[in-house]
């Protein structure tokens, strides 16, 4: 039980554990909500999602930073592998500004026009999505390359630890794939209809389909604490 409660405390105490736990505790009560028709279990689910929104208000410099370090890409295997990565930097790096100034349109700090407004909108889902399908390009180059490793692995005679190290990491990367997707099919059922399968997706799914990606990225956390030692 110490030991359980531990690695809580070490989730809650990381920003980016706790954020996870807020997401699971928003889409929670939002999906609660829906399936109930209670309004204020959703209103509470919209308040956590504001939260989260307030802490990334604060991410540009550290984005900065690790957009910096990253650079080009040099250390990378490849030179696809570095594109990717520097893709997947600039447009984490836009998301943040814009939608700084939805916010603080949101608020009345900034005047916009409804229609400059709800364009926004729609660019900051729409970095949201590619965002995500950027990692979830990388996530499947990376097990390619695991399976590669795999397949020379099985040709030695004394691989047997390297091979179970290398499944368990196949495991935990086509889990986050699963989490991918389902982050991807979430992004974009926010993008306007005619948009791929923009507000096609009720509500009520919508909140499943994020509660089960925020489940999953929480089993991943201690999976990874755990197995990958």
């Amino acid at each position: 039980m110490s030991s359980m409660i531990e690695d809580i405390c070490e989730l809650l105490d990381s920003y980016n554990g706790r954020d996870k736990v807020v997401r699971l505790a928003c889409y929670t009560l939002k999906l609660y909500g829906c399936l109930k028709e209670e309004k204020s279990w959703q209103a509470a689910g919209s308040r956590l999602s504001n939260a989260r929104l307030m802490l990334r208000l604060f991410d540009d410099i550290p984005m900065i930073r690790h957009s910096y370090n990253y650079g080009l890409g040099k250390h990378e295997s490849s030179k696809i592998a570095a594109v990717l990565g520097v893709l997947a930097n600039i447009v984490d790096q836009v998301f943040l500004p814009v939608e700084k100034v939805c916010w603080l349109h949101e608020v009345g700090v900034i005047k916009l026009s409804p229609a400059t407004a709800d364009r926004l909108e729609v660019v900051s889902t729409a970095l949201w999505a590619a965002g995500l399908y950027l990692s979830l390009i990388q996530t499947i180059r990376s097990m390619r390359h695991l399976w590669w490793s795999r397949d020379c692995l099985q040709c030695s005679e004394d691989g047997g630890e390297a091979r179970r190290n290398v499944d368990l990491r196949l495991s935990l990367q086509t889990v986050t794939s699963l989490k991918l997707v389902l982050d991807i099919t979430h992004a974009v059922s926010c993008l306007p209809a005619g948009c791929l399968w923009g507000e096609k997706i009720g509500s009520t799914k919508v909140a499943a389909i994020a509660t089960t990606s925020s489940l999953i990225g929480i089993a991943l956390y201690f999976a990874k604490k755990r197995l990958l030692k």
